[in-house]
Protein backbone atom coordinates (compact mmCIF):
# COMPACT_ATOMS: atom_id res chain seq x y z
CA UNK A 1 0.00 0.00 0.00
CA UNK A 2 1.19 3.36 -0.98
CA UNK A 3 1.98 5.76 2.02
CA UNK A 4 -0.54 7.91 0.81
CA UNK A 5 -3.35 4.94 1.24
CA UNK A 6 -4.73 4.73 -2.12
CA UNK A 7 -3.12 3.11 -5.15
CA UNK A 8 -4.50 6.44 -7.74
CA UNK A 9 -2.68 9.67 -7.44
CA UNK A 10 -1.41 12.36 -9.37
CA UNK A 11 2.55 12.88 -9.17
CA UNK A 12 3.16 17.05 -9.13
CA UNK A 13 7.03 16.96 -10.68
CA UNK A 14 8.34 20.52 -8.69
CA UNK A 15 11.14 19.51 -11.25
CA UNK A 16 9.40 20.59 -14.43
CA UNK A 17 6.85 23.27 -12.74
CA UNK A 18 10.58 25.01 -11.46
CA UNK A 19 11.97 24.38 -15.37
CA UNK A 20 8.85 25.97 -16.95
CA UNK A 21 9.25 29.10 -14.62
CA UNK A 22 12.69 29.52 -15.61
CA UNK A 23 11.79 29.24 -19.19
CA UNK A 24 8.98 32.09 -19.03
CA UNK A 25 11.98 33.98 -16.68
CA UNK A 26 14.40 33.64 -19.51
CA UNK A 27 12.04 34.02 -22.72
CA UNK A 28 10.46 37.58 -20.93
CA UNK A 29 12.19 40.68 -21.06
CA UNK A 30 13.79 41.23 -16.91
CA UNK A 31 11.33 43.97 -16.53
CA UNK A 32 8.36 41.74 -17.40
CA UNK A 33 7.09 40.46 -13.71
CA UNK A 34 5.28 36.97 -13.13
CA UNK A 35 1.74 36.90 -12.01
CA UNK A 36 0.97 33.03 -11.28
CA UNK A 37 -2.44 31.91 -11.67
CA UNK A 38 -3.37 29.15 -9.43
CA UNK A 39 -7.08 29.21 -9.41
CA UNK A 40 -9.00 26.36 -9.43
CA UNK A 41 -6.92 24.56 -6.98
CA UNK A 42 -3.54 25.50 -9.26
CA UNK A 43 -5.33 23.57 -12.59
CA UNK A 44 -5.96 20.57 -9.86
CA UNK A 45 -2.13 20.84 -8.82
CA UNK A 46 -2.87 22.15 -5.64
CA UNK A 47 -2.98 25.97 -4.56
CA UNK A 48 -0.91 26.67 -1.28
CA UNK A 49 2.02 24.38 -2.70
CA UNK A 50 2.04 25.35 -6.32
CA UNK A 51 2.15 29.11 -4.68
CA UNK A 52 4.70 29.04 -2.59
CA UNK A 53 6.67 27.33 -5.79
CA UNK A 54 5.95 30.04 -8.06
CA UNK A 55 6.70 33.19 -5.38
CA UNK A 56 10.11 31.10 -4.78
CA UNK A 57 10.76 30.65 -8.56
CA UNK A 58 10.42 34.49 -8.89
CA UNK A 59 6.26 35.14 -9.00
CA UNK A 60 5.57 38.38 -7.53
CA UNK A 61 2.25 38.14 -7.55
CA UNK A 62 -0.42 35.34 -7.67
CA UNK A 63 -3.87 35.35 -8.70
CA UNK A 64 -6.77 33.44 -7.93
CA UNK A 65 -10.44 33.60 -9.06
CA UNK A 66 -12.87 33.83 -6.17
CA UNK A 67 -12.10 35.18 -2.22
CA UNK A 68 -12.71 31.89 -0.95
CA UNK A 69 -9.39 30.69 -2.80
CA UNK A 70 -7.60 33.84 -1.65
CA UNK A 71 -8.62 33.41 1.48
CA UNK A 72 -6.88 29.97 2.03
CA UNK A 73 -3.31 30.98 0.84
CA UNK A 74 -3.48 33.58 3.57
CA UNK A 75 -4.89 30.77 6.10
CA UNK A 76 -1.74 28.86 4.99
CA UNK A 77 0.45 32.08 5.56
CA UNK A 78 1.01 32.82 2.15
CA UNK A 79 2.12 36.89 2.29
CA UNK A 80 2.40 37.81 -1.16
CA UNK A 81 -0.30 39.59 -3.34
CA UNK A 82 -3.23 38.15 -4.29
CA UNK A 83 -5.32 39.20 -6.81
CA UNK A 84 -9.14 38.62 -7.51
CA UNK A 85 -9.92 37.87 -11.12
CA UNK A 86 -13.34 37.42 -10.90
CA UNK A 87 -16.26 38.79 -8.92
CA UNK A 88 -16.21 39.64 -5.33
CA UNK A 89 -19.42 39.96 -3.29
CA UNK A 90 -20.25 43.44 -1.92
CA UNK A 91 -20.50 41.62 1.48
CA UNK A 92 -17.24 39.83 1.13
CA UNK A 93 -14.90 42.88 0.52
CA UNK A 94 -14.68 43.21 4.72
CA UNK A 95 -12.78 40.01 4.06
CA UNK A 96 -10.83 41.41 1.35
CA UNK A 97 -9.34 44.31 2.90
CA UNK A 98 -8.74 42.82 6.40
CA UNK A 99 -6.79 40.38 4.44
CA UNK A 100 -5.00 42.41 2.34
CA UNK A 101 -6.30 40.62 -0.98
CA UNK A 102 -6.22 43.28 -4.54
CA UNK A 103 -9.79 43.34 -5.50
CA UNK A 104 -10.82 43.50 -9.46
CA UNK A 105 -13.09 46.71 -9.84
CA UNK A 106 -15.29 46.67 -12.73
CA UNK A 107 -18.70 48.77 -12.30
CA UNK A 108 -18.71 51.89 -9.84
CA UNK A 109 -21.13 50.04 -7.18
CA UNK A 110 -18.13 48.23 -6.21
CA UNK A 111 -15.87 50.96 -6.39
CA UNK A 112 -18.23 52.90 -3.81
CA UNK A 113 -18.70 49.67 -1.55
CA UNK A 114 -14.75 49.69 -1.33
CA UNK A 115 -14.56 53.52 -0.66
CA UNK A 116 -16.62 53.21 2.35
CA UNK A 117 -15.12 50.28 4.47
CA UNK A 118 -11.57 51.57 2.91
CA UNK A 119 -9.34 54.55 4.63
CA UNK A 120 -6.26 56.68 4.41
CA UNK A 121 -4.92 54.51 7.08
CA UNK A 122 -6.15 51.09 5.66
CA UNK A 123 -6.22 51.52 2.08
CA UNK A 124 -7.31 49.14 -0.71
CA UNK A 125 -5.47 48.18 -3.81
CA UNK A 126 -8.05 47.01 -7.06
CA UNK A 127 -7.10 46.23 -10.12
CA UNK A 128 -9.45 47.92 -12.68
CA UNK A 129 -10.69 45.38 -15.24
CA UNK A 130 -11.12 46.82 -19.02
CA UNK A 131 -13.17 44.45 -21.31
CA UNK A 132 -11.34 44.45 -25.02
CA UNK A 133 -13.18 41.88 -26.57
CA UNK A 134 -14.05 38.96 -23.93
CA UNK A 135 -17.19 39.88 -23.48
CA UNK A 136 -17.24 39.24 -19.43
CA UNK A 137 -16.34 40.72 -16.85
CA UNK A 138 -14.83 44.64 -16.93
CA UNK A 139 -15.75 47.92 -18.61
CA UNK A 140 -16.22 47.88 -22.39
CA UNK A 141 -17.23 51.81 -23.19
CA UNK A 142 -13.88 53.53 -23.37
CA UNK A 143 -15.18 56.50 -21.88
CA UNK A 144 -17.08 54.84 -19.08
CA UNK A 145 -13.70 52.84 -18.41
CA UNK A 146 -11.59 56.12 -18.17
CA UNK A 147 -14.26 58.33 -15.99
CA UNK A 148 -14.42 54.90 -13.19
CA UNK A 149 -10.12 55.02 -13.38
CA UNK A 150 -10.48 58.99 -12.57
CA UNK A 151 -13.22 58.40 -9.97
CA UNK A 152 -10.95 55.54 -8.15
CA UNK A 153 -7.95 57.38 -8.53
CA UNK A 154 -9.36 60.64 -6.79
CA UNK A 155 -11.09 58.72 -3.86
CA UNK A 156 -9.48 58.21 -1.04
CA UNK A 157 -8.31 54.93 0.46
CA UNK A 158 -8.17 53.03 -3.12
CA UNK A 159 -5.21 52.30 -4.42
CA UNK A 160 -5.10 51.69 -8.16
CA UNK A 161 -2.40 49.48 -8.39
CA UNK A 162 -3.24 47.97 -11.70
CA UNK A 163 -5.11 47.75 -14.90
CA UNK A 164 -5.49 44.91 -16.96
CA UNK A 165 -7.64 42.86 -19.84
CA UNK A 166 -7.66 39.30 -20.98
CA UNK A 167 -6.80 38.25 -24.51
CA UNK A 168 -9.41 35.82 -25.74
CA UNK A 169 -7.92 34.47 -28.59
CA UNK A 170 -4.05 35.01 -28.40
CA UNK A 171 -3.66 30.97 -28.70
CA UNK A 172 -4.65 31.33 -32.09
CA UNK A 173 -2.56 31.53 -35.12
CA UNK A 174 -4.77 34.51 -36.26
CA UNK A 175 -3.61 37.35 -34.19
CA UNK A 176 -5.81 39.81 -35.31
CA UNK A 177 -8.65 39.73 -32.55
CA UNK A 178 -5.93 39.79 -30.46
CA UNK A 179 -4.50 42.90 -31.86
CA UNK A 180 -7.74 44.66 -32.18
CA UNK A 181 -8.08 44.22 -28.35
CA UNK A 182 -4.51 45.40 -27.57
CA UNK A 183 -5.02 48.67 -29.95
CA UNK A 184 -8.88 49.16 -27.52
CA UNK A 185 -6.50 49.04 -23.98
CA UNK A 186 -3.32 50.46 -25.38
CA UNK A 187 -5.64 53.54 -26.29
CA UNK A 188 -7.16 53.94 -22.26
CA UNK A 189 -3.21 52.84 -20.82
CA UNK A 190 -1.54 55.93 -22.88
CA UNK A 191 -4.43 58.43 -21.99
CA UNK A 192 -3.27 58.53 -18.44
CA UNK A 193 0.03 58.11 -19.56
CA UNK A 194 -0.02 61.33 -21.53
CA UNK A 195 -1.65 62.71 -18.33
CA UNK A 196 1.49 61.53 -16.06
CA UNK A 197 -0.24 58.81 -14.67
CA UNK A 198 1.61 55.14 -14.53
CA UNK A 199 0.31 52.23 -12.59
CA UNK A 200 2.48 50.24 -10.98
CA UNK A 201 1.15 46.92 -12.66
CA UNK A 202 -0.79 46.87 -16.40
CA UNK A 203 -1.28 43.76 -17.45
CA UNK A 204 -3.15 41.75 -20.37
CA UNK A 205 -0.94 38.99 -21.22
CA UNK A 206 -1.96 35.05 -20.35
CA UNK A 207 0.37 32.21 -21.24
CA UNK A 208 -0.76 32.13 -24.65
CA UNK A 209 0.37 36.51 -24.99
CA UNK A 210 3.69 35.32 -23.51
CA UNK A 211 5.13 33.16 -25.44
CA UNK A 212 3.82 34.62 -28.91
CA UNK A 213 3.17 38.19 -28.16
CA UNK A 214 5.30 39.19 -25.50
CA UNK A 215 5.35 42.93 -26.89
CA UNK A 216 1.33 43.14 -26.00
CA UNK A 217 2.00 42.00 -22.26
CA UNK A 218 2.85 45.38 -20.52
CA UNK A 219 4.99 44.98 -17.24
CA UNK A 220 3.19 41.72 -16.29
CA UNK A 221 2.18 38.33 -17.40
CA UNK A 222 -0.41 36.29 -16.23
CA UNK A 223 0.89 32.73 -16.39
CA UNK A 224 -1.47 30.10 -15.87
CA UNK A 225 -2.16 27.08 -18.27
CA UNK A 226 1.89 26.97 -19.38
CA UNK A 227 3.07 27.16 -16.09
CA UNK A 228 1.87 23.74 -15.26
CA UNK A 229 3.31 22.53 -18.63
CA UNK A 230 0.47 22.20 -21.12
CA UNK A 231 0.68 24.55 -24.16
CA UNK A 232 -2.42 26.79 -24.55
CA UNK A 233 -3.29 25.33 -27.78
CA UNK A 234 -1.58 23.57 -30.75
CA UNK A 235 -1.28 26.90 -32.65
CA UNK A 236 0.66 28.45 -30.55
CA UNK A 237 4.81 28.78 -31.24
CA UNK A 238 6.33 26.08 -29.29
CA UNK A 239 9.81 26.27 -30.94
CA UNK A 240 9.93 29.59 -28.98
CA UNK A 241 9.77 27.68 -25.41
CA UNK A 242 10.55 24.03 -24.23
CA UNK A 243 7.66 23.48 -21.58
CA UNK A 244 7.34 20.10 -19.18
CA UNK A 245 3.76 18.35 -18.04
CA UNK A 246 3.67 19.18 -14.44
CA UNK A 247 1.00 16.40 -13.86
CA UNK A 248 0.71 12.97 -14.12
CA UNK A 249 -2.37 10.37 -13.06
CA UNK A 250 -0.95 7.40 -12.12
CA UNK A 251 -2.70 4.05 -10.23
CA UNK A 252 -1.63 0.92 -10.14
CA UNK A 253 -3.27 -2.44 -11.48
CA UNK A 254 -5.01 -4.41 -8.20
CA UNK A 255 -6.47 -7.40 -10.69
CA UNK A 256 -5.53 -9.43 -13.17
CA UNK A 257 -7.64 -12.14 -14.91
CA UNK A 258 -8.02 -14.31 -17.43
CA UNK A 259 -11.02 -14.28 -19.42
CA UNK A 260 -12.85 -16.79 -21.74
CA UNK A 261 -14.04 -15.71 -25.15
CA UNK A 262 -17.30 -13.23 -25.28
CA UNK A 263 -17.58 -12.57 -21.77
CA UNK A 264 -18.61 -9.02 -20.92
CA UNK A 265 -16.58 -6.46 -19.83
CA UNK A 266 -18.57 -3.89 -16.96
CA UNK A 267 -22.22 -2.21 -17.07
CA UNK A 268 -23.86 -2.76 -20.20
CA UNK A 269 -21.28 -5.63 -21.06
CA UNK A 270 -20.35 -3.10 -24.34
CA UNK A 271 -17.26 -4.65 -24.59
CA UNK A 272 -17.23 -8.87 -24.87
CA UNK A 273 -13.47 -10.22 -24.85
CA UNK A 274 -12.35 -11.30 -28.35
CA UNK A 275 -11.05 -14.49 -27.73
CA UNK A 276 -10.37 -17.48 -25.22
CA UNK A 277 -7.30 -16.39 -22.12
CA UNK A 278 -7.91 -12.52 -22.92
CA UNK A 279 -6.19 -10.68 -19.74
CA UNK A 280 -7.87 -7.95 -18.42
CA UNK A 281 -6.60 -5.88 -15.70
CA UNK A 282 -8.99 -3.82 -12.88
CA UNK A 283 -7.61 -0.48 -12.26
CA UNK A 284 -8.46 1.46 -9.13
CA UNK A 285 -9.89 4.90 -11.04
CA UNK A 286 -13.12 6.08 -12.59
CA UNK A 287 -15.05 8.92 -13.01
CA UNK A 288 -15.54 10.24 -9.56
CA UNK A 289 -12.11 10.86 -9.76
CA UNK A 290 -12.20 12.68 -12.98
CA UNK A 291 -11.38 10.23 -15.15
CA UNK A 292 -14.29 10.66 -17.33
CA UNK A 293 -17.05 8.33 -18.36
CA UNK A 294 -17.28 9.67 -21.79
CA UNK A 295 -13.22 7.81 -22.60
CA UNK A 296 -15.17 4.87 -22.68
CA UNK A 297 -13.57 3.17 -25.96
CA UNK A 298 -11.35 5.72 -26.49
CA UNK A 299 -8.80 5.67 -23.87
CA UNK A 300 -5.18 4.09 -23.24
CA UNK A 301 -2.88 4.01 -20.47
CA UNK A 302 0.51 2.99 -19.79
CA UNK A 303 1.97 -0.07 -18.41
CA UNK A 304 5.66 -0.54 -18.02
CA UNK A 305 6.01 1.99 -21.08
CA UNK A 306 3.70 0.00 -23.31
CA UNK A 307 0.27 0.86 -24.22
CA UNK A 308 -3.09 -0.64 -23.17
CA UNK A 309 -6.50 0.08 -24.22
CA UNK A 310 -9.26 0.65 -21.76
CA UNK A 311 -11.95 -1.92 -21.88
CA UNK A 312 -15.69 -1.90 -21.29
CA UNK A 313 -17.82 1.05 -19.39
CA UNK A 314 -15.50 3.38 -16.83
CA UNK A 315 -16.85 3.28 -13.88
CA UNK A 316 -17.06 5.10 -10.67
CA UNK A 317 -14.49 4.04 -9.24
CA UNK A 318 -13.01 1.66 -11.18
CA UNK A 319 -11.93 0.78 -14.85
CA UNK A 320 -10.66 -2.25 -16.83
CA UNK A 321 -7.77 -2.46 -19.31
CA UNK A 322 -6.44 -5.44 -21.63
CA UNK A 323 -3.04 -6.43 -21.14
CA UNK A 324 -3.37 -9.60 -23.17
CA UNK A 325 -0.43 -8.55 -25.38
CA UNK A 326 1.69 -7.80 -22.18
CA UNK A 327 2.41 -11.45 -20.62
CA UNK A 328 4.50 -9.52 -17.44
CA UNK A 329 1.61 -7.26 -16.24
CA UNK A 330 1.02 -8.27 -12.71
CA UNK A 331 -0.62 -6.73 -9.27
CA UNK A 332 0.70 -4.24 -8.12
CA UNK A 333 2.51 -2.68 -11.64
CA UNK A 334 1.85 1.21 -11.77
CA UNK A 335 -0.04 2.30 -14.71
CA UNK A 336 0.01 6.08 -16.04
CA UNK A 337 -3.35 7.31 -17.18
CA UNK A 338 -1.35 10.47 -18.69
CA UNK A 339 1.99 11.58 -18.23
CA UNK A 340 5.30 9.78 -18.47
CA UNK A 341 6.69 6.09 -17.97
CA UNK A 342 9.71 4.57 -18.59
CA UNK A 343 10.70 6.98 -21.90
CA UNK A 344 6.93 6.45 -23.25
CA UNK A 345 4.38 9.47 -23.14
CA UNK A 346 0.41 9.26 -22.68
CA UNK A 347 0.12 12.86 -23.45
CA UNK A 348 -2.80 14.72 -21.07
CA UNK A 349 -3.56 16.57 -24.84
CA UNK A 350 -4.94 13.07 -26.23
CA UNK A 351 -7.45 12.78 -23.20
CA UNK A 352 -8.73 16.49 -24.24
CA UNK A 353 -9.03 15.45 -27.58
CA UNK A 354 -10.68 11.91 -27.05
CA UNK A 355 -13.11 14.12 -25.20
CA UNK A 356 -13.55 16.85 -27.49
CA UNK A 357 -12.08 19.36 -24.89
CA UNK A 358 -9.30 21.46 -24.02
CA UNK A 359 -6.47 20.41 -21.39
CA UNK A 360 -7.54 22.50 -18.81
CA UNK A 361 -10.79 21.08 -18.17
CA UNK A 362 -8.82 17.69 -17.72
CA UNK A 363 -6.46 18.48 -14.84
CA UNK A 364 -8.89 20.46 -13.36
CA UNK A 365 -11.45 17.38 -13.46
CA UNK A 366 -8.94 15.50 -11.05
CA UNK A 367 -10.97 14.89 -7.53
CA UNK A 368 -10.24 15.95 -4.36
CA UNK A 369 -10.06 11.89 -2.97
CA UNK A 370 -7.47 11.78 -5.51
CA UNK A 371 -3.87 12.12 -3.28
CA UNK A 372 -1.17 14.75 -4.78
CA UNK A 373 1.85 13.36 -4.46
CA UNK A 374 4.98 16.23 -5.41
CA UNK A 375 7.79 14.72 -6.25
CA UNK A 376 11.54 16.44 -7.42
CA UNK A 377 14.64 14.91 -8.12
CA UNK A 378 12.93 11.01 -8.18
CA UNK A 379 11.95 11.27 -4.99
CA UNK A 380 8.90 12.00 -2.70
CA UNK A 381 8.86 15.79 -0.80
CA UNK A 382 5.46 14.79 0.61
CA UNK A 383 1.99 13.50 -0.25
CA UNK A 384 -1.45 15.34 0.19
CA UNK A 385 -4.65 12.95 0.82
CA UNK A 386 -7.34 15.57 1.34
CA UNK A 387 -9.77 12.46 2.75
CA UNK A 388 -7.35 12.10 5.78
CA UNK A 389 -6.14 15.77 5.87
CA UNK A 390 -8.14 17.69 8.44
Amino acid sequence: MDSFYRPTWIEISLDAFRHNLRAFRHLLDPSIEMMAVIKADAYGHGAIEIAKEALACGAKYLAVAFLDEALELRRANIKAPILILGHTPIQGLAHALASDITVNVYNEEMLCALAEQASVEHPVKIHIKIDTGMGRLGLHQEQQAIALIEQAIGTPGVIVEGLFTHYACADEEDKTYTFKQHRRFDKIVRYFADKGIRFPYVHAGNSAAAIDLPELTYNMVRLGIAMYGIYPSAEVNRQKINLQPVMSLKTRIVMVKSMPADEGISYGAVYRTQQDGERIATLPVGYADGYSRMLTGKARVLVNGQSAPVVGTICMDQCMINVTHLPQASYGDEVVLYGNQQGATLPVEEIAEALGTIPYEIVCMISHRVPKVYVSNGKVLHAINQLQHH
